[in-house]
């Protein structure tokens, strides 16, 4: 779904939103009546997630912590992954990414919620950078996920193409699409109408407890995480 298209869905009760580049940043009326104000901050058009990306929504964040204290915050995703360039790597761009990651770790403490909503695609670093790390995640129907497709999955690990495809028909994390993603909890929901309420109920049950492992397990997505991340946290 375009950014436009995106909006009116999300915010049919007015938003004033604007684009920096690929960059989204403004504000929102959340719900169908447009009694609360959401801080909204993105990516659009398919945007690969460099420097000067990371960098305005760093400081578009750190507007709304100066100046909204507690209001929360809308991640809108629609990106290509991270920007695959040798000034971005001679740069330290994972360094930017963990910076970013780090001021949303920060505005959660401080009391903003996190909502994540992917409207577009959403790939690797790009959507660890914006989306992944929200208190909780939602993906319009047509969304699209992925952490790497199984060429460039068959080229690292050196497994053939065609049976990485087998093993993506089992199990989820070989597999891309919005479907595998919810699957091992990657993904809270996936809203296929009402998206102005859903996105209002979202809000409304944002909690800082990472409940992503636990919901790969109840959906036999990801079975073994949950444990595993017990046992390590009582050895």
């Amino acid at each position: 779904m375009k950014l436009d298209e995106a909006l009116k869905s999300l915010f049919p009760a007015g938003c004033s939103v604007r684009t920096e580049g690929n960059v989204v940043l403004g504000e929102a009326r959340v719900g169908t009546r447009g009694e609360a104000v959401a801080a909204v901050l993105g990516t659009t058009d398919n945007a690969f997630i460099g420097l000067e990306e990371i960098l305005a929504l760093g400081e578009g964040l750190l507007d709304v912590l100066r100046d909204h204290p507690g209001r929360p915050v809308v991640l809108l995703v629609d990106n290509a992954g991270q920007r695959m360039a040798l000034r971005e790597e001679l740069l330290g761009l994972f360094e930017y990414i963990a910076n970013l990651a780090a001021l949303q770790d920060l505005a959660r403490r401080r009391g903003h919620k996190i909502l994540a909503v992917v409207y577009g695609n959403s790939v690797a670093g790009g959507f660890i950078a914006c989306g992944m790390l929200a208190d909780r995640i939602c993906a319009l129907a047509d969304a699209r996920t992925s952490v790497m497709n199984l060429a460039s999955i068959a080229r690292v690990t050196r497994l053939s193409q065609d049976f990485l495809e087998e093993l993506s028909k089992t199990l989820p994390v070989f597999a891309p699409g919005l479907q595998p993603f919810f699957k091992m909890g990657g993904i809270h929901e996936i809203w296929d109408a009402d998206h102005a309420q859903r996105l209002e109920a979202a809000l409304a049950a944002c909690s800082p407890q990472d409940e992503r492992a636990a919901l790969g397990r109840e959906r036999a997505g990801r079975t073994l995480a949950r444990d595993i991340m017990d046992r390590v946290a009582s050895a």
